[in-house]
């Protein structure tokens, strides 16, 4: 028998449509047999919101008072590069962008978990920042619920309540059975630049002997996890889209992780095209 799936899709810098995943959802069901499409169950999360609001109303201020002009411009550089400016992991919880942003990829979690079985295997799908954002976001949830009771008590509130979210729930809010990962136009390598590559860690990976990684889920059965993938899409002429390997030595020699060139573009741009 098939088993159930979930999917759930987190998108990019300079995104205004809450429907962003419907053409990538559709084009999934229509290459599964029919008899296969009901046992994908899909979801996704809209973090824009959570820095429009800022963002216009800073640009607000400006042109109210004459200081620039409100154009295309300026509007691709505060509300595209200001998306990604804006998920910078902070200290404190209260009124943090990096939170609440991983608080809406939490959200459709939940609204996936009310649906499907408690083990059912969990697919990511990021593009562009939303890449980022789910791979920390499985880095940070996997780091929190392997807290021990001492590390709990030295930390804030916020952090406390989160690990009891985790440790009361089911594997696949705790992302015990993440079992893919799909990046396209992954730009992880931006992030990475402040702490130099020797420092990073890919999700496959745990920091400390004795912990488990984040990716694959450790609920998964032995039959998923080793199959388990994490394919990342780029185009040479994205530039905002990279190959992971490259990073250091432990993205190069993940064998889960596999670079996957594609002309997302269009075959004759990519061939005339060389960004």
């Amino acid at each position: 028998m098939a088993r159930q799936i979930a999917v759930l899709f987190v998108h990019g810098i300079f995104n205004f449509d809450d429907k962003y995943h419907l053409p990538m959802q559709q084009r999934i069901l229509a290459a599964l047999p029919k008899h296969l499409r009901g046992n994908v169950d899909f979801e996704s999360a809209y973090w824009a919101p959570v820095v429009r609001e800022r963002q216009a109303d800073y640009l607000g201020k400006l042109t109210s008072q004459s200081l620039v002009s409100d154009n295309d411009y300026r509007r691709l550089v505060l509300q595209g590069l200001g998306d990604a400016a804006a998920y910078q992991k902070t200290k404190a919880h209260a009124n943090s962008s990096y939170y609440q942003i991983q608080g809406a990829v939490r959200a459709a979690i939940d609204r996936l978990d009310n649906r499907v079985p408690s083990n059912c295997p969990l697919v990511f799908i990021g593009h562009s920042l939303g890449c980022h954002i789910l791979s920390s976001f499985a880095w940070d949830t996997n780091t929190v619920k392997q807290f021990g009771d001492d590390r709990l008590r030295g930390d804030d509130d916020k952090v406390r309540e989160f690990a009891a979210y985790l440790k009361d729930g089911s594997p696949f809010r705790r992302l015990d059975t993440l079992a893919g990962f799909i990046t396209m136009g992954c730009n992880i390598p931006l992030f990475t630049f402040t702490f130099g590559p020797d420092s990073i860690i890919p999700i496959t990976r745990s920091r400390r002997n004795g912990e488990h990684p984040a990716f694959p889920g450790v609920s998964l059965p032995p039959d998923l996890a080793k199959h388990a993938r994490w394919e990342n899409y780029y185009s040479r002429n994205d530039v905002l889209g990279y190959p992971l390997k490259p990073l250091n030595k432990a993205y190069n020699d993940e064998p889960r992780l596999s670079d996957v060139h594609v002309t997302s573009e269009g075959y004759w741009r990519s061939v005339f095209s060389n960004v």
